[in-house]
């Protein structure tokens, strides 16, 4: 053991005593721990809610989607759709068509998102353990029916028992529009029934009705391959970017494959930036609680001038002591430190089992705070108390240098 951390443990665990160094000194650990718990504990909070939004997307989401770069819709034939099938890793590729329209049912009316279906949609049940109500269909015996979002269904007080009274969809009819016809043939009208309610999430819920895929095309007059995307799901195990880039390189540059993470670019960056402010914060409030830390070496500097002269005759160099005080600021930082993040982990591990915190917020998916505790959020912290350890330590630490072997060395 070098000598210089020999006298900075020798410091460090000196007998507690009724001063007003020991004081600040325990302080300084007590905040440097505080502070490292809360930022651990927030850190994980953020991957909690950026693990629930991709659970949130995929219970909707398809793995893969395609979609045109340079048209909203656009057609693609059997045959190409028979080739992405045939890729490796993909299990199923669903034709999606969908668009807003309005609604009507027994007097009350509602836009909405109307989402055209095809078989293979219904046959690989997506989002049949979302059915809450009703039945798992969008055509029975030739006839539409729709799968309805629950937040849809109460504001138009559907009912399934009303035979009377069909949805009707309204489009408008662009070719008519744009010839300023404004008159009854200004909208496409047809009807459907309700047969399931989904109950997702409440962006979903309150705007979604999924119809089969070809009463769609008729209804926007469209042709009988248009589509606005088209879903790929994939086979167990399967590598997404794998099957991305083999699909992407089958048709080319006038389609762009997606990934569920890059469908929700935009909100999961959202989350990524406000982490990365939110441990800045942190960090700067961190900075400000290592003052404590500051005034604690400085007054030790103050107290140990004697000792410090013991050791200048007894050939200490200024590297030496100048890494004393240095070690002294980390022993202390990291003492608290390591408390911090036993507690943050330990009232991590409390929240995730138990969810001893509710989310304060009504007919939430979930009731308490999400936690997903990372490594690499522990590293990240245990990097910044370095810095700022080793910023708050250097000017008392030169400070007992310039002390120590710019004064004389006896009283």
């Amino acid at each position: 053991m070098s000598i210089s951390l020999f006298v900075a443990k020798r410091y460090f665990f000196s007998p507690f005593k009724a001063s007003f160094i020991t004081l600040i000194s325990r302080i300084s650990m007590i905040g440097v721990g505080v502070e490292v718990m809360a930022l651990v504990l927030i850190l994980s909070v953020f991957n909690g809610l950026e693990d629930f939004q991709k659970g949130l997307f995929k219970t909707f989401d398809p793995d893969l989607t395609l979609i045109s770069t340079a048209d909203i819709r656009f057609s693609l034939s059997p045959s190409k759709i028979k080739e992405i099938a045939t890729v490796s890793g993909v299990r199923s590729v669903q034709s999606i068509l969908e668009d807003q329209a309005l609604i009507r049912y027994n007097g009350k009316q509602l836009v909405v998102t109307l989402k055209g279906v095809d078989s293979s949609f219904i046959s690989s049940k997506r989002l049949k353990n979302q059915v809450v109500d009703g039945d798992y269909l969008v055509e029975y015996e030739g006839h539409p029916f729709g799968m309805v979002g629950a937040g849809v269904f109460m504001a138009m007080g559907m009912n399934f028992e009303d035979v009377f009274h069909p949805i009707e969809a309204w489009y408008p009819n662009q070719k008519a529009l744009a010839k300023f016809q404004v008159n009854v043939d200004a909208a496409n009208q047809k009807a459907f029934y309700p047969a399931g309610v989904l109950q997702v999430e409440q962006t979903f819920d309150n705007q979604m009705i999924l119809v089969p895929l070809n009463w769609m095309r008729e209804l926007t007059l469209s042709d009988s391959t248009a589509v606005s995307r088209v879903d790929i799901m994939l086979q167990e195990g399967a590598n997404d970017i794998e099957v991305q880039a083999s699909i992407q390189k089958l048709l080319g540059n006038s389609y762009q494959v997606q990934t569920r993470d890059q469908q929700h670019a935009i909100l999961l960056r959202a989350i990524k930036i406000e982490k990365l402010f939110v441990f800045i914060l942190m960090a700067f409030i961190m900075g400000i609680a290592s003052f404590t830390l500051f005034y604690a070496l400085s007054l030790l500097v103050i107290e140990k001038r004697k000792d410090l002269r013991t050791l200048l005759a007894m050939g200490i160099t200024k590297q030496q002591l100048l890494r004393i005080f240095l070690s002294v600021g980390l022993l202390i930082s990291f003492s608290g430190a390591m408390v911090g993040m036993g507690l943050g982990f330990a009232l991590g591990w409390i929240q995730q089992t138990f969810g001893i915190i509710p989310l304060g917020i009504p007919n939430a998916l979930i009731d308490a705070y999400p936690i997903q505790m990372e490594w690499f959020d522990f590293l990240m912290t245990a990097l910044v108390v370095i810095v700022i350890t080793f910023l708050a330590s250097i000017i008392p630490a030169r400070k007992a240098v310039q002390m120590t072997f710019n004064q004389p060395k006896a009283d």
